[in-house]
């Protein structure tokens, strides 16, 4: 019995594999033009820094899909080679063959568990985090990535020829008429050089510092034009703040315990739906083979359609239950797509293991 499982073991194994890596080269090159978009501020690593964790965020998932294709795949391809049929008709239970992708779906469900329960939360902190919250919304909120620069609420707008370190070189700086000097000609100024130098840690604000400054019209301007930026007014803008999803399931669970979390429901529905994401290999282990050995005569094409089913059913249960939640506020909501995939699949089952 052993070599008999071990042999679908190796199988099934080679095949998850490949399955998986194809499906995340997938994800990851769909997730190139969102790192790029939340790098702004950053370098060409924080882009693909960012890429990355956008695409293990999805590492749940893709573990799921993944092994029951690869399930499809395996036990379809033995069932049209009539390996199935021999081990029935040498009175071997086809739980046998079957008992190897249970072993990976265990297998699977434990690394899931621990990726989503400590890993992945951790990587959807962090993916949101690589640049500095200052640095990116300075850099999305002033434009600093063009040649157009528009102070927030001061209401001045400057243009530049050249860029070297943290200064700014022959600009041009709009005045808003409330602003403009009673010793000023016109509202549009020509500077040889602004300095933006970054703040140091006692400060909290940024001084933008106008150097030759002169009136189109009226020549020289000796005046200093003073331009402050309140820090608070970058680091605030679009700024995203802490979830459940970027908690640990030790720490989401101390904070319910304590009695500090805001909403103690929706913390225990994070953690249950853990659980139950963890629990998805291991549930689509046996209906994915009884859906190889039902499609026997139909094709891997047909088999690979069929296998969408329990997957729909699951996503299905995913949103009812968190629709569910917010009309009842019950946490065990999240458990609802184990229990459809449960309805749908147990009676699946045992009919096909009893032909």
């Amino acid at each position: 019995m052993w070599k008999l499982q071990r042999y679908y073991l190796r199988e099934l194994t080679v095949n998850a594999a490949i399955t998986f890596l194809v499906m995340f080269a997938v994800v990851l090159l769909s997730s190139i033009a969102r790192g790029i978009q939340r790098s702004q501020g950053g370098g060409v690593l924080d882009a693909v820094k960012i890429t990355l964790l956008f695409a293990l965020d999805a590492f749940p998932h893709l573990l799921t899909i993944a092994f029951l294709i690869a399930t499809v795949l395996t036990f379809v391809r033995a069932a049209q080679d009539r390996e199935l049929l021999a081990i029935r008709a040498a009175g071997i239970s086809p739980r046998v063959p079957m008992s190897a992708a249970v072993l990976v779906g265990i297998l699977l469900s434990v690394l899931g568990s621990v990726a989503m329960h400590y890993v992945i939360p951790d990587v959807h902190f962090h993916k949101y985090r690589v640049v500095a919250d200052v640095v990116r919304n300075a850099f999305l909120n002033l434009k600093l990535g063009s040649d157009r620069i528009k102070i927030l609420d001061t209401g001045y707008v400057m243009t530049f020829r050249e860029h070297v370190g943290t200064d700014y070189l022959d600009c041009t700086i709009y005045c808003p008429p409330e602003r403009v000097l009673a010793d000023m000609r016109s509202p549009i100024l020509r500077v040889d050089r602004v300095s933006m130098p970054p703040p140091d840690r006692f400060s909290d604000s940024i001084h933008i510092l106008p150097q030759g400054v002169r009136d189109p019209i009226g020549g020289a301007y000796t005046r200093e034009i003073p331009i402050e930026i309140p820090l608070r007014d970058i680091a605030d803008r679009e700024r995203r703040h802490d979830r459940d999803d970027d908690l640990r399931s030790d720490q989401l669970l101390a904070e319910v315990l304590r009695g500090v979390h805001l909403r103690p429901h929706e913390a225990v529905y994070a953690l249950f739906r853990r659980c139950c994401f963890s629990l998805m290999p291991a549930l689509l282990a046996p209906i994915g083979f009884c859906i190889a050995e039902f499609a026997r005569e139909r094709g891997r094409v047909l088999a690979l359609v069929f296998a969408l089913v329990p997957l729909a059913v699951f996503y299905l249960g995913e949103v009812l239950g968190a629709r569910l939640l917010l009309t009842t506020a019950s946490p065990w909501a999240a458990w609802l797509p184990a229990a459809m995939l449960l309805v749908v699949g147990v009676p699946f089952c045992w009919r096909q293991l009893r032909r």
